[in-house]
């Protein structure tokens, strides 16, 4: 390592760090990741759901103002 290194955060001090807080973080962030998964797993039915009433929509128009 070159002599003029200087990393860019310092160490900190074991005897510093909360351990309490930093798993109070953690379980905040698991809970909001499970929280976005269950509202995402639905969007690819809701597109589906959505893409087939379009086209049933638009084949019942069709069928009464063409037919």
């Amino acid at each position: 390592m070159p002599v003029d290194y200087h990393p860019l955060m310092p160490r900190r001090n074991p005897e510093d760090i909360d351990l309490g807080a930093i798993k109070t973080d953690l379980e905040v962030l698991i809970e909001r990741v499970t929280r976005f998964r269950k509202e995402q797993a639905l969007k690819p039915l809701y597109t589906m759901v959505g893409s087939a009433a379009i086209v049933i929509a638009w084949i019942e128009l069709f069928w009464q103002h063409c037919l």
